[in-house]
């Protein structure tokens, strides 16, 4: 077995396929994690606007990327999609938010 010589951070170990599923993980240890703007988490939200965008920071790309939400739907400006782990991650803060106001 080879080992390793690099570190492997959760960063890595989270976001590898970049799917929707792997953006709902990565909201979950944000949300749980203590250093919200740390690097060992592998997307941070930087900035919520109900019903328009999320920003956020991505520590894998090292870069902000943009998440638009028109009529609902959440597009990523990053990857040109609607099912990256930028989108899972957007689908939770959109839900998280219409849930505390319920």
């Amino acid at each position: 077995m080879r080992k390793s010589t690099q570190p492997v951070s959760s960063s890595t170990l989270v976001v590898r396929n970049n799917n929707v599923d792997e953006g709902v993980i990565a909201f979950g240890l944000w949300l749980n994690f203590e250093g919200k703007d740390s690097p060992a988490v592998p997307i941070t939200m930087k900035k919520f606007d109900q019903n328009r965008e999320v920003v956020l920071h991505d520590n894998v790309l090292q870069k902000d990327v943009s998440v638009g939400i028109v009529e609902g739907v959440p597009i990523c400006n990053e990857c040109r999609t609607n099912d990256c782990a930028h989108v899972g991650f957007a689908i939770c803060a959109e839900q998280m938010h219409f849930s505390s106001r319920a």
